[in-house]
C-alpha cells in the first residue's frame, strides 16, 4: 500500500505545483520579459498537469484493481 501513498504524495504535490504556476501565470503582466517567462511557465504548467492526469489514472487503476 506504500506504492499507493507514494502516488497520491505525488499527485497532492503536483496540484499544488499547478496552483503555483497558475497564480505566478496570472500575476505576469504584458512585457518581453514577462512573455518570456509566461512561455516557460506555461510549458511547466502543462508538464505538471499531464504528470497530474498520469498519476489520477495511476490512483484509479489502483483504486479499481482493490475493489
Amino acid at each position: 500500500m506504500g506504492n499507493k501513498l507514494d502516488i497520491l504524495r505525488d499527485y497532492q504535490v503536483a496540484e499544488e505545483e499547478a496552483a503555483e504556476l497558475d497564480s505566478v501565470c496570472a500575476m505576469m503582466g504584458d512585457s518581453t520579459v514577462s512573455h518570456n517567462l509566461l512561455k516557460v511557465y506555461d510549458e511547466k504548467r502543462r508538464s505538471v498537469r499531464n504528470e497530474i492526469s498520469n498519476l489520477q489514472n495511476i490512483l484509479e487503476a489502483i483504486e479499481a484493481a482493490e475493489d
